[in-house]
């Protein structure tokens, strides 16, 4: 099997890739440099693979300039839609591209699936919404699959890392009233439900990759200091984040509730549907 993944060095994209390797699988990772070349490059590189997955996109977690809110979206709308462009050109191509979004789609408040939703229209909303349609284009050309992405937790890279770093520094705490939700997934789960849609193909277009367990993030925090044998008392306060990040502070001070429905649907069978065994898993195997 031969896979095409764009954002291949991302944390995400380079689990991925030494997930399929090591079933085996021939794995082509497209980078800025081959996006800089245009569409018939790129078709050039897609060409005759079983897979298209697209995962490129800058980090939502910086302060939000007028010019890194440009990235963020130029880095997400204008890659897909030069891959789109690229499937226009292939002669033989993909069985179905599979392309990211994100939880932030999502409004805050209420519980979330595919189907029963409501789509929050601030600036995280408007750009999955963007990304979304943009990637839907290319269901002319083969089927096309949205995954919408929540926290991905792994001990190699993402989010991880960083939240857990305060807590060994014995200075850890849940940010601001610790109310948000937290949609989260761990990276082998996700890996392997990617696999099963890739063996499946299903009818449903969309699939939000969260686990079936949702937790506040007042909970993750105490779940997070008790895996790790650390005090849980120095919470973050609102304006510190503001002070550090400006717009870009409301990725970490909202949160969605969302349920992975069509992927249950599907017959996926979650490894880590529990926070707590999730990070017992991640936690104290990296120590």
């Amino acid at each position: 099997m031969r896979i095409a993944i764009s954002g291949h060095t991302g944390f995400i994209g380079s689990e991925l890739k030494k997930f399929f390797l090591e079933k085996g699988y021939e794995v082509t990772g497209i980078g800025r440099n081959d996006f800089n070349l245009g569409p018939g490059h790129l078709a050039g590189m897609i060409e005759g693979h079983d897979f298209l997955i697209n995962l490129a996109g800058a980090p939502i977690i910086k302060r939000w300039t007028r010019k890194y809110s440009r990235l963020l979206w130029t880095s997400r709308i204008d890659t897909t839609a030069k891959l789109k462009e690229a499937l226009a050109q292939c002669h033989k191509r993909p069985k179905a591209f599979f392309s990211s979004s994100a939880v932030g789609i999502y409004s805050p408040g209420g519980v979330h699936t595919e189907k029963n939703n409501r789509i929050d229209n601030d600036f995280l909303g408007l750009l999955c919404q963007n990304w979304e349609n943009e990637a839907a284009k290319a269901r002319v050309f083969c089927p096309t699959y949205i995954i919408r992405t929540g926290i991905i937790l792994g001990e190699s890279g993402g989010a991880l890392p960083q939240m857990a770093l305060p807590f060994k520094l014995f200075a850890g705490g849940k940010i601001g009233d610790g109310k948000q939700m937290i949609s989260w997934m761990h990276i082998q789960d996700y890996a392997n439900a990617l696999h099963l849609l890739m063996q499946t193909l299903p009818e449903q277009e969309i699939f939000n990759f969260t686990a079936p367990h949702p937790v506040s993030n007042a909970e993750l925090s105490s779940v997070l200091a008790k895996t790790l044998h650390r005090p849980n008392y120095l919470p973050v306060p609102p304006f510190a984040l503001k002070l550090l990040f400006g717009e870009g502070s409301v990725a970490l001070l909202s949160g969605q509730n969302v349920l992975p429905e069509n992927l249950l649907k599907a017959g996926y069978e979650f490894q880590f549907p529990e926070i707590s065994g999730t990070l017992k898993d991640l936690l104290q195997s990296a120590e």
